[in-house]
């Protein structure tokens, strides 16, 4: 069985193509062996477990439905009597996960309904299953990334089941840094009016409760912060583009003043699109003089790539981008001091990537 194990668990973490087939025919094969009566070969929740999450991090096409295919198999199996496949919450979450990666428009429906069944079976007495933080995240982050309009409304609403469930006393419902980011990251998307005030808002309670208790479970990440300035660079409301202006940059000096991790290269892309989006393109003086100084604080930390470059480049006037790199064309960071771009991967997005975030 551990021999099983540890061929599915390398499937899982290969990222090779049809990983995840190969590994859900590994305990195909471990269930044929096992009625052929090799007792030590009998597949476990564990087993199913490893498979699930493999399907949920595949990208393939249909994994969210191989998923959920597998968990009605494991279903159907517990009820005819084994015990050692009954699903779990981590069956559960790595369903709802497949869902939040798969793309379809119906990921945010299903995720739901599997909730909703998992309440509906912890409350009827399977303690087994019942929903915890990532159970929630995971569905705020399902909603985060569908493009929905309701998106924002929605994962506030979640937001505030979970809070309550907190406050009650249940400990298994706490939200996280996680849970605030996704949250401020659907209201990123979304374009809705006032996302740049409500996110800041998110923020600053996030860092109070964090200052208050000292809690790292809450503390803002730089995806955090990231998050909040690129709500800002999508404010499409006039009314509201000073005041989204405002925020980013006030967000940007409580990063930049952090003693435990610092801006990066997406930090410097955004708040050059803030720039870029928000300011009028008349105002050239105010727009090049925010850019000088982005500019030379990404290339004094390391940080300038090609997303940086790109950016920089959309925000100000020709002459002003040969200024800043000494070519008014597609300059090559390849071509530019090793002391701006050290801290970056080559031709990538920065340090920290942008793994789960929109482009400006």
């Amino acid at each position: 069985r551990f021999t099983y194990n540890a061929v599915i668990n390398a499937l899982a973490k290969s990222k090779e193509p049809d990983a995840a087939a190969k590994a859900e025919r590994v305990i195909h094969n471990m269930f044929h062996l096992h009625r052929s009566g090799h007792e030590d070969v009998k597949p476990t929740t564990i087993h199913f477990n490893t498979v699930l999450d493999a399907w949920a991090k595949s990208g393939e096409k249909r994994s969210a439905e191989r998923a959920e295919n597998i968990l009605e198999w494991m279903g159907r199996l517990y009820k005819e009597g084994n015990v050692e496949v009954k699903p779990d919450t981590i069956t559960f979450n790595a369903v709802i996960d497949a869902w939040a990666k798969s793309g379809d428009r119906r990921a945010t429906a299903r995720a739901e309904q599997i909730l909703d069944h998992m309440d509906d079976l912890y409350l009827s007495g399977n303690k087994d299953v019942k929903p915890d933080t990532y159970t929630y995240n995971t569905v705020i982050n399902t909603w985060a990334k569908s493009g929905d309009k309701r998106a924002a409304e929605r994962v506030e609403q979640i937001l505030s089941i979970m809070e309550k469930r907190y406050r009650d006393g249940d400990v298994r419902f706490k939200p996280n840094t996680r849970t605030y980011t996704s949250v401020i990251d659907a209201w990123a998307k979304s374009r809705e009016r006032g996302a740049a005030a409500r996110t800041e808002s998110i923020l600053n309670g996030m860092q109070a409760r964090y200052n208050e208790y000292h809690d790292d479970e809450v503390k803002p990440s730089s995806y955090t912060y990231n998050a909040v300035i690129n709500a800002c660079a999508f404010t499409k409301e006039e009314a509201e583009k000073e005041n989204a202006f405002k925020i980013a940059f006030r967000v940007f000096e409580q990063f930049d003043q952090l003693d435990h991790m610092q801006p990066d290269a997406y930090t410097y892309a955004n708040l050059l699109s803030v720039c870029a989006n928000l300011l009028p393109a008349e105002d050239e003086a105010r727009r090049f003089s925010h850019a000088k100084m982005l500019f030379e604080k990404c290339a004094g930390s390391g940080h300038v790539n090609d997303f940086v470059l790109r950016k920089l480049k959309h925000t100000v006037t020709k002459r002003e981008y040969m200024y800043f790199v000494g070519s008014d064309g597609e300059q090559s960071v390849d071509k530019l001091p090793r002391e701006w771009t050290k801290n970056t991967s080559k031709g990538g997005r920065g340090k920290y990537g942008n793994k789960g975030k929109r482009r400006v």
